[in-house]
């Protein structure tokens, strides 16, 4: 990557059981094209060969980098935030979108290691999937034809970021990482369990902290003085069961 490039250096691009090695090559010649280096493909129903060389063109050289995982688990694994990309609107806390130049802000605002998620061509992500995206970005586009293929539209989410991205003004605010995210989530089910939120009401709370904790961009400050507000109520709710539990023995 040259120095024109370095700022893009922390993004990565996965790609989830990608059917056509067309696609493949497209996606790798769109990337080439604004600047992202890395390729993650999550068990790819089709060969990487020839054809997906063809298609990329000056971005064959992603190809020969490219990450072969089994899992989706496994392919986000290291980064901080995760943006994944549907073209399938639906309704529910799991379905709530922004547009990609909004996805693209947070993004370059963002100093962790980030992620940008395609989803298979025929059928997109799976409800778990998106339920371990930080942002899910939709694209508008005709209603009577809103589906695109998935290059043409990782092209538009690149496009987006690349502008965001070189448009940011630095030092940029530092954010908080997954696993940091993931602790205040943690605090969050133990509370929730002291006031006896069952697993439905518990996955929906954490899953819409996540999206707020993305959302408003928070700063790693932001999130540490509220998981230790969480970890002082959740200290506070036990002692006061401990207490009521002694006092009704003493009684």
């Amino acid at each position: 990557m040259g120095s024109s490039c370095s700022r893009f250096s922390g993004i990565g691009v996965i790609f989830v059981q990608p059917l056509y090695e067309q696609n493949i090559g497209y996606i790798a010649r769109c990337m080439k094209n604004f600047c992202l280096a890395e390729l993650v493909l999550v068990k790819p129903r089709c060969s990487l060969g020839s054809e997906s060389r063809k298609y990329a063109m000056h971005g064959a050289e992603i190809l020969e980098r490219v990450k072969i995982v089994d899992s989706f688990e496994e392919a986000i694994k290291g980064f901080d935030l995760v943006v994944c990309t549907t073209g399938v609107k639906g309704g529910g806390v799991l379905r709530r979108y922004v547009v990609p130049r909004d996805a693209a802000s947070i993004i370059a605002e963002n100093t962790g290691r980030r992620a940008i998620v395609i989803g298979r061509e025929d059928w997109g992500l799976t409800n778990e999937e998106l339920s371990l995206c930080d942002l899910v970005v939709t694209i508008e586009a005709n209603p009577d034809y809103p589906s695109l293929n998935a290059s043409h539209a990782a092209v538009i989410v690149f496009y987006e970021i690349f502008n965001a991205v070189t448009q940011v003004e630095s030092p940029r605010i530092e954010r908080p990482s997954r696993n940091e995210v993931d602790k205040l989530l943690e605090y969050l089910d133990l509370l929730g369990r002291e006031l006896g939120y069952d697993e439905a009401r518990l996955r929906k709370s954490k899953l819409i902290m996540r999206r707020i904790v993305t959302e408003a961009r928070f700063s790693a400050l932001d999130l540490r003085m509220l998981m230790g507000y969480f970890g002082d109520s959740l200290k506070r709710i036990r002692e006061c069961r401990r207490s009521l539990t002694e006092l009704g023995r003493a009684v």
